[in-house]
């Protein structure tokens, strides 16, 4: 019986589809679109099978004798207009895949949502998985927000239907195979020298690996209908302080100071503006700007008490991004 891995060309499901190899699991199914990037797969024997989560009619093949879900494919963007792109994606193609799961006769799913389906807190109290939902985050209008707290709405609907299915909510995941790149960007920039300053909110930020690791553990432990922030205990930081690291682990000199709210807001507008007359995704826009001041603290004690997650330095998962970022010259 075969394990199934959906966006195994991302940051996250690239290192699980290499960490579960490298565990010894070698019945493993990545389910690809022939556009996507294979570069963390290239040097592994996997079993491929293209489709797409939106098209429900190439989720049959690719579901034939698979005993476990990894359900990993989303759709990560801030940017507004890519808004029904989002929905289709992370709420129809969540959907499509565990209606799928549950026809074939799937063992166990593991969804991937995320932790922004939860509130903000704070430093000193920071959210666990029974925190309010949603509410203080709604505000931001973030496609990729609201569409995985749909998403995350949609799949516990499965668990009534009898779908033996594990919600795990990664936090801001540092590390290699980020082709893209995603989280990496934010490293990439204060290693080129480019952040000159910084936001005033923060994070909790986590080797990928260790979630990955969480991921395992959640399909071997887990029972049915739980969810498990995947974060790091001591990965609560400000940006100003995990600026800070970056740049003394890429040995460059860090930011020196704060972004004025105002000032990375009027910025993140005209980003908008330009986004739109030149029809480009930017980087920064009105949404990145705000969420930049807003404060992503998170526990991930039940993860780690109950599942064994484990707790690897953030300072390592930073030298191998970079060295990584150096090998295929983002850097």
């Amino acid at each position: 019986m075969k394990i199934l891995i959906t966006g195994a060309s991302g940051l996250l499901g690239g290192n699980l589809v290499r960490h579960l190899w490298f565990k010894g699991e070698r019945e493993l199914r990545v389910l690809i679109r022939r556009t996507s990037s294979t570069l963390a797969l290239e040097d592994l024997e996997l079993e491929r099978v293209y489709g797409d989560i939106t098209q429900p009619e190439t989720l049959k093949p690719a579901l034939k004798e698979v005993r476990y879900v990894y359900h990993c494919a989303a759709l990560v963007s801030q940017w507004r207009p890519n808004y029904p792109k989002s929905y289709k994606v992370n709420v129809e193609g969540t959907v499509n895949v565990l209606n799928a799961c549950l026809e074939a006769g799937v063992e166990k799913v593991v969804y991937v949502s995320t932790v922004d389906t939860l509130g903000l807190s704070s430093l000193e109290n920071p959210a666990d998985e029974n925190w309010p939902e949603h509410e203080s985050m709604a505000k931001f209008k973030n496609p990729y927000v609201d569409t995985k707290y749909e998403a995350e709405r949609k799949a516990r609907e499965f668990l009534k239907k009898g779908l033996n299915l594990v919600i795990v909510k990664p936090t801001y995941m540092i590390g290699e195979w980020d082709t893209k790149p995603t989280s990496g960007q934010m490293i990439i920039q204060v290693a080129k020298g480019r952040a000159l300053g910084y936001p005033g909110g923060g994070n909790n930020f986590v080797d990928v690996l260790d979630v990955c690791e969480g991921m395992r553990l959640a399909m071997e432990k887990a029972e049915s209908g739980e969810d498990f922030i995947l974060g790091n205990e001591k990965g609560n930081m400000t940006y100003r302080d995990f600026f800070t690291l970056v740049a003394k682990i890429a040995g460059v000199s860090p930011p020196k100071f704060e972004i004025p709210y105002s000032l990375a807001v009027l910025g993140g507008y005209l980003f908008d503006v330009l986004g739109r007359v030149f029809r480009f995704e930017p980087d920064v826009n009105s949404i990145t700007a705000r969420m930049g001041y807003a404060p992503h603290y998170f526990s991930p004690r039940k993860a780690i008490e109950k599942l064994g997650m484990p707790q690897s330095p953030i300072e390592g998962a930073i030298e191998r991004a970079l060295r990584w970022f150096t090998k295929y010259r983002y850097l």
